[in-house]
């Protein structure tokens, strides 16, 4: 009976602990989140925007932040393909519904810390110079806003 009972209580404590991790990993960046919600409110036009940025103490680079949820999802090809080269990546989606955006995202010393994923509705004869516009707008200001990588994941003040 005690041995039973110490095995549950393991068990359980291996679930709880898992899932604490995994809330951990799953919680927005409270800093992050703020500029985002921020450039929202100051883009109505702006429909999607998500933060890709590798954690501290980890390697891959994830969504911290963003306006869908999708918070720790791994950064797809495109995102890749925009950190590791600074050239941003424009297309309209499959559906042709939306323009998106990607940039490379940058702390205020100009160090490269991820991408920037900013999406706008989009119909044939939109004016995608303007779209392009209005991301890099919201990209220069965060990254006078971001004083080094680590600062998105601290509180929001």
């Amino acid at each position: 009976m005690m041995k039973t009972a110490v095995a549950f209580l393991l068990a359980l404590l291996v679930v709880v602990s898992a899932i604490g991790g995994a809330a951990a990993q799953t919680a927005p960046a409270p800093y992050a989140q703020k500029l985002v919600d921020q450039a929202l409110a100051k883009h109505p036009e702006v429909v999607i925007i998500a933060m890709h940025v590798a954690p501290p103490h980890q390697k891959d680079y994830v969504i911290i932040a963003s306006n869908i949820g999708r918070i720790g999802k791994r950064a797809d090809e495109d995102d890749m393909r925009v950190i590791e080269t600074g050239k941003s990546n424009l297309e309209i989606n499959k559906a042709g519904n939306h323009f998106e955006v990607e940039l490379v995202l940058q702390d205020q010393s100009g160090k490269t810390i991820g991408a920037a994923g900013i999406v706008f509705n989009y119909k044939p004869g939109d004016d995608k110079a303007k779209f392009e516009k209005t991301a890099e707008q919201i990209r220069d200001e965060w990254k006078a806003q971001i004083p080094n990588k680590d600062s998105l994941f601290q509180p929001a003040k």
